[in-house]
């Protein structure tokens, strides 16, 4: 079977791209860029956060609709992503993808997003700051304004990016990578914690638990 938290980061985390590291001759929107950065600010003050949020990959022409929760665990650089039940952590040096169903785990040792063009969880308030113009915000509602971030890359696959910030609270409320292909992914976040302390082991990975447990480990 696929290793469906794989498919996740291809899907959202590292298909949200950083295109390209060259400066772009569109000026960003100062309004709307100063309100991702009011976010960014705000999330950067947290010595760690804690998100629930719901997953949703959907095309309507394919007729695909996929729905499901999860969770992040984030104390940069270090990551935790549980989805699918599976389950990606990242410790500062090894990227760690846990695959229960296969009784596999893959190792591999990530470049920085600079270099790779990944997003990774512990980068989601910050992937905007290169790769994109930021667009102009529409109003959603008395608190909520919604974002539009562009490739700069003219060949990427990504049309653009939506994304949902509550101004009140200066918090993300949900981002939407939109295909060209018409494949829409979405994470919706349903719960902040930036109070419970997140136990380092969350980060850690035993080998020797896991291969006494019968995993295969791939590195």
């Amino acid at each position: 079977m696929r290793p469906l938290l794989v498919l996740f980061k291809v899907y959202f985390f590292t298909s949200l791209l950083m295109i390209s590291l060259t400066v772009s001759a569109q000026r960003n929107n100062a309004e709307a860029e100063a309100v991702l950065d009011k976010v960014y600010t705000a999330m950067s003050g947290y010595e760690q956060i804690t998100l629930n949020f719901d997953y949703t990959l959907s095309n309507k022409e394919a007729q695909i609709s996929q729905n499901t929760p999860g969770k992040v665990y984030i104390q940069e650089p270090n990551y935790r992503l549980e989805l699918f039940e599976s389950v990606q952590l990242f410790d500062g040096v090894n990227s760690y993808s846990i695959i229960p169903e296969n009784l596999e785990v893959v190792i591999s040792t990530p470049n920085s997003s600079r270099e790779s063009g990944e997003i990774n969880p512990s980068e989601l308030f910050s992937f905007y700051k290169e790769g994109y113009r930021i667009d102009k915000g529409v109003q959603i509602s008395e608190n909520v304004i919604e974002i539009l971030l562009f490739p700069i890359d003219s060949t990427a696959e990504i049309e653009k990016v939506l994304v949902r910030i509550d101004t009140k609270s200066n918090r993300l409320v949900s981002l939407t990578q939109v295909g060209f292909n018409r494949t829409e992914t979405t994470i919706r976040v349903t719960e902040y914690d930036t109070d419970t302390s997140i136990d380092k082991k969350l980060f850690m990975f035993d080998r020797k638990a896991y291969e006494s447990s019968g995993y295969y480990i791939i590195d």
